[in-house]
């Protein structure tokens, strides 16, 4: 049968021959590869009698048959290299890779066979050398965590104050226009204060140096916002000087802009011009007759002076208008500024307010959880007092149920057909049980008689006690006149899951359904059981075996 044209898939290998460093003793010639010059890996003997590493011996025939190049060297022709006159050398193979080998990496001490150098060992060093993802250093395996968290200048990094994910060598400029990044007022001194609030704290901090309001018009002041009011009060008079040059240069501007409009040539008849322009075309033309005795300026200059005298006019009155627009912008500037230093107050006002809010809200919260945690305590340790008030530790409970009769409508009416008895034990770290009784009667007995329960409950010491439960329990409703009791008593049925190690609170009730008839405590004969609307149910655990 013709061999594969593939080499095996044991001798199948992505790597060539095993670097010449990791030898711990002299190598013979014979373990080298022919192609790479390496020490073989999965050695392949030709036809020919050299060997190759299958690497090296895959690429070699990877485009067909080919010369080898080391019979070549020594003169001598072979056949062509190919798989069908070629096989894995087994035996070559089990000598190199039982030679010793060391770990060529600078600073690894590992020593060992090549066969656990391949295996284990090569390309798992710590102390090797491998290329960083981000900044394409050379850096050792041990390393890479370290200089991905500390070193590597292409890392990422989280923002500590936002969260933000941004570049390590954006960090600077991140820090810049981090809203959450602690600023410190060099008024108070106060330190770490976000960012995105430390504009609020610059103007409600009194230590905190602003620029005076009278800035814009060339007040060079920097002072405290606690002087700030003071300032202005000291330096009204230089205000109002900066305050009025300001004015004067704004009105001297309005002034020469109004010139130059009203120069402004007009797509209509220019007045003062179109005369003169008329009068030079009659002159030209000879059209105009000027009589000796009335004169040149007897029928020209009249008409001239008008028009000036109405433009004139027209420019007084512009001026006027500009004059009084100028003091109600003035006016208005006044107020803006005085409303604007009101509005500031009520918000810095607010800001304080809203604060003071926040953290008395947060009290509130605070003392409610509290308020609510005790409570809860409280009504535990209530019930756990009164448990212990009530409870016995002799397996003999007695139970006074009061105000019968009532609780004896509310059965009926169904708005409490059971109630349970405190719990009794029958030794201090024994069994934990209670009675439930049902007023109107229950199941087989509804309406016609008082159903008693014997309930066993879930107890601290229950993993040291015997299971199932198994003692005999007599259920009892006394006769205040010590003459003749109710008695009914049970052994419980070891195979009910009413008496095994209890899951849950408390396991199923079990029981007397038909414990006493209900005529007994409606008649008159009854007040022997029944006496100030008070009845006696008494149970009596048996001891014996615990």
């Amino acid at each position: 049968m013709a061999r594969s044209s593939s080499l095996p898939s044991s001798l199948d290998s992505t790597l060539p021959g095993f670097s010449l460093t990791i030898l711990g003793a002299e190598l013979e010639q014979k373990y080298l590869c022919r192609q790479c010059k390496l020490i073989l890996r999965r050695p392949y003997q030709a036809g020919c009698g050299h060997r190759f590493c299958a690497f090296c011996f895959k690429q070699i025939i990877s485009s067909g048959p080919q010369h080898c190049l080391a019979c070549a060297d020594e003169g001598v022709v072979e056949d062509l290299l190919d798989t069908n006159s070629a096989f894995p050398d087994n035996a070559a193979r089990r000598e190199i890779e039982n030679l010793p080998a060391v770990c060529s990496n600078p600073g690894c001490v590992w020593k060992g066979s090549i066969r656990e150098y391949e295996a284990s060992h090569e390309g798992q060093c710590e102390f090797q050398r491998i290329e960083c993802d981000a900044c394409k250093q050379m850096i050792r395996s041990c390393d890479k965590e370290r200089h991905m968290e500390r070193e590597c200048p292409e890392r990422s990094l989280n923002c500590r104050y936002c969260k933000t994910i941004f570049n390590f060598k954006d960090i600077k400029a991140h820090d810049e226009i981090c809203l959450k990044y602690p600023m410190h007022c060099e008024g108070c001194g106060k330190k770490k204060i976000p960012r995105e609030k430390f504009y609020d704290h610059a103007k409600s901090c009194g230590k905190y140096k602003s620029p005076c309001h009278f800035k814009g018009v060339g007040c060079p002041v920097i002072v405290e916002n606690e002087k700030l009011a003071e300032h202005e009060i000291q330096g009204n008079r230089e205000h109002m000087r900066l305050l009025l040059a300001a004015v004067e240069s704004l009105k001297f501007l309005n002034e020469e802009k109004m010139v130059s409009n009203l120069l402004a040539p007009r797509s209509k008849p220019r007045g003062l011009d179109f005369c003169v322009q008329n009068l030079d075309e009659c002159l030209i033309g000879g059209s105009l007759y000027c009589d000796p005795d009335e004169g040149f300026a007897s029928n020209i200059l009249p008409s001239v002076d008008k028009q000036y005298h109405r433009h004139q006019t027209r420019y007084d009155d512009l001026a006027q208008k500009l004059a009084t627009f100028e003091n109600i912008v003035c006016v208005l500037n006044r107020e803006v500024e005085k409303n604007s230093l009101t509005l500031e107050a009520y918000s810095r006002q607010r800001g304080l307010d809203q604060e003071k809010i926040d953290y008395l809200t947060s009290k509130v919260r605070q003392m409610e959880r509290s308020v609510s945690l005790k409570d809860l305590a409280i009504a535990e340790m209530e019930q756990k007092l009164q448990e212990h008030e009530h409870s016995t530790h002799d397996g003999v409970f007695i139970w006074k149920i009061n105000d019968f009769s009532r609780k004896r409508q509310e059965a009926v009416a169904g708005r409490m057909p059971a109630i349970f008895s405190p719990v009794f034990y029958t030794s201090k770290y024994g069994y934990r049980m209670c009675l439930r009784l049902y007023l109107n009667g229950d199941g087989t007995g509804r309406g016609t008689h008082l159903s008693l329960f014997f309930v066993v409950m879930k107890g601290k010491w229950d993993a040291l006690l015997k299971w199932p439960f198994n003692q005999k329990v007599t259920l009892m409703l006394l006769d205040q006149n010590n003459r003749e009791h109710i008695i009914d008593a049970f052994r419980p049925d070891i195979t009910s899951s009413s008496f095994q190690r209890p899951n849950s609170e408390m396991n199923i009730a079990s029981g007397c359904p038909l414990f006493c008839p209900l005529h007994k405590l409606d008649c008159k004969s009854a007040s022997a059981y029944l006496q100030e609307d008070t009845i006696f149910i008494k149970a009596i655990v048996d001891l014996t075996g615990l």
